[in-house]
């Protein structure tokens, strides 16, 4: 029946809201109930869902939009910056990891080549999870949450030859060679479309549809590039969720990153909910019951150990011992993309139906555990930290300060009129670090190429602020003209930030009462103003004292509006 799908997805957000729900109340992570309930309505629980291939379809789904999101958050220049976090602490994690858990295969009676894929599988973290825990608490920012992003972007790299290599170790491919050139060429070639997308094609035509102002005109571009970029990349035999990736970060080059964060944002989180659904219906629940014990046991070694050898990774890569450890911690569960290796090595004879099952069991165990695992990963840093045979690790190491402060108590521009501008060139001319917030796109194109940091994005929506760093703002100025739009900044940047200095421009002196009630701290009123600056010339030509002025006008704002004084 063409609308089974449609009730497959009732029954999974119905039993969501429901075990969430309870989640919250006994203080659970809500990834650990979307797991459970894809084991209960799979098909090895109640068999509550028919159509799981389109289910897994809409999952897949939500990865990349996930990926896409972190692309937006991360940019280019970011992600030159996080290099060595790539590059040494992805590498040497995923190079470590792979040695350790073939060396173990290798004792427990694998053969070599089973071995080696087995350690593939142990290599890889869960980004999904990760990530979006990390951004749930708002540490992607920090140091340990960049050396985490970077180490699984290493790792969603690898995936990629680590998938050609499957056949090989199975021992069905023919000529590997002549594959890994195609692999390369193909690769290159797309390379070069994507350097022509965000240098020449993406600036102009996301400059064309911002100036018509409509957001689901802007959302469905957005969409459209993702899924074109995603699409062009798989071409080249790498993933949809690694192309989603790569099409974030060309979009984040572009003054619309944060824009487009906010409009993909709540479409992701629906998506990403199906995504753990659909790992928990692959569970057997009747074999994780007879293997309890084992499966437990086998987890508890693998967290301690993945743990470890990313612990190591992350403080080779120049991050301090504290932190280090707590991306370790971090990164201690097995990943979504392992599914898709595991699901390779069945189909290459890699691995039996058991040992899946087994895989499965253990995997889906440490994803459960990762919500906790990263809640008390800084504390568990600084505890060892605080040991004396850990503590000459943890001296003299900096963990990036610079790099934390320079999104730290840095001023907040919202609209850039006559008023924002003349407060972004007094800050400059002070040396204070501002941010503006513009959604003009002519206005933001040209202060761009004059060297402003500006970016395009309707600051009422609560993720465009989060993203131009709200919670590390020292003060907000909102120089917006409707009053409804302030009321909307003033209510979303004070329930985000409630210390946060809030200054507003208004019309009227009748608005300042209602702004003040939704957190703004000091409002001008633009007419009084005026109005004080009439009279004050007025009184001084008529050769009234400066001192008698200041006491009147004082008197016409406590009883403005009253006719009958």
């Amino acid at each position: 029946m063409h609308d089974r799908i449609l009730i497959d997805l009732l029954v999974i957000f119905s039993l969501s809201v429901v075990v969430v729900y309870l989640c919250h109340h006994i203080r659970v992570a809500p990834i650990v109930g979307f797991l459970f309930t894809g084991a209960l309505a799979g098909p090895f629980g109640f068999s509550l869902i028919s159509s799981i291939t389109e289910v897994e379809l809409l999952a897949e789904i939500g990865v990349m939009l996930l990926l896409f999101t972190i692309g937006l958050e991360l940019s280019l220049e970011k992600l030159v910056e996080m290099k060595r976090a790539v590059f040494i602490g992805g590498g040497m994690q995923v190079g470590l990891t792979i040695a350790a858990g073939s060396s173990l295969a290798l004792v427990l009676g694998f053969p070599i080549n089973q071995a080696i894929f087995l350690g593939f599988l142990l290599a890889l973290s869960s980004t999904a999870i990760v990530l979006k825990v990390l951004q749930q608490r708002g540490e992607i920012g920090s140091a340990h949450g960049k050396t985490a992003v970077g180490i699984l972007i290493f790792q969603d790299l690898i995936v990629v030859p680590m998938l050609l290599l499957v056949p090989i170790l199975a021992g069905r491919t023919e000529d590997p060679l002549m594959e890994l050139v195609h692999f390369v060429g193909k690769f290159l070639l797309i390379g070069l479309l994507l350097w022509f997308v965000s240098h020449r094609l993406l600036p102009s035509l996301l400059f064309r549809v911002a100036k018509l102002r409509d957001q689901e005109l802007f959302f469905l571009t957005i969409i459209v590039v993702g899924l074109g970029v995603a699409w062009l990349t798989s071409m080249a035999g790498l993933s949809l969720a690694l192309g989603a990736f790569l099409a974030g970060l060309i979009i984040s080059r572009s003054e619309y990153g944060h824009q487009a964060f906010a409009s993909i944002q709540p479409f992701r989180d629906i998506f990403i909910s199906l995504f753990f659904v659909s790992i928990g219906m692959l569970m057997n629940v009747s074999f994780f019951a007879a293997n309890l014990l084992p499966v437990l046991g086998v987890t508890l070694g693998l967290v301690l150990l993945a743990a470890i050898l990313a612990s190591v990774s992350a403080y080779a890569s120049g991050l301090g011992f504290a932190s280090a450890v707590a991306v370790g911690i971090s990164l201690a569960q097995i990943g979504e993309f392992s599914f898709l290796l595991a699901r390779s090595g069945v189909s290459e004879g890699m691995l039996s139906t058991d040992l899946y099952q087994f895989f499965l069991a253990v995997s889906i165990v440490t994803m459960a555990a990762t919500p906790v695992l990263i809640a008390h990963a800084k504390w568990i840093g600084r505890k060892l930290a605080h040991i004396p045979g850990f503590r000459r690790l943890a001296v003299g190491r900096e963990t990036g300060s610079a790099q934390r402060k320079a999104m730290r108590d840095h001023l907040i521009i919202v609209g850039y009129g006559e008023n924002g501008r003349d407060m972004a060139q007094l800050a400059r001319r002070q040396g204070i670090h501002s941010l503006i917030l513009e959604t003009n796109p002519e206005t933001v194109r040209g202060e761009l190429a004059a060297g402003a940091l500006i970016f395009f994005g309707d600051a009422t929506q609560e993720t465009v602020l989060r993203h131009a760093g709200i919670q590390h703002a020292r003060a907000l100025l909102v120089t917006v003209p409707q009053i409804s739009t302030a009321l909307r900044i003033v209510e979303n940047a004070h329930n985000q930030h409630p210390d946060l200095t809030i200054i507003v421009r208004t019309s009227f002196l009748s608005e300042m009462a209602v702004l003040k009630e939704k957190g703004a701290d000091h409002v001008v009123a633009m007419h009084q103003e005026v109005s004080d600056a009439i009279c004050r010339e007025t009184l001084q030509a008529m050769g009234i004292s400066e001192e008698k002025i200041g006491a009147d006008l004082k008197w016409l704002r406590l009883n403005h509006g009253n006719q009958d004084v």
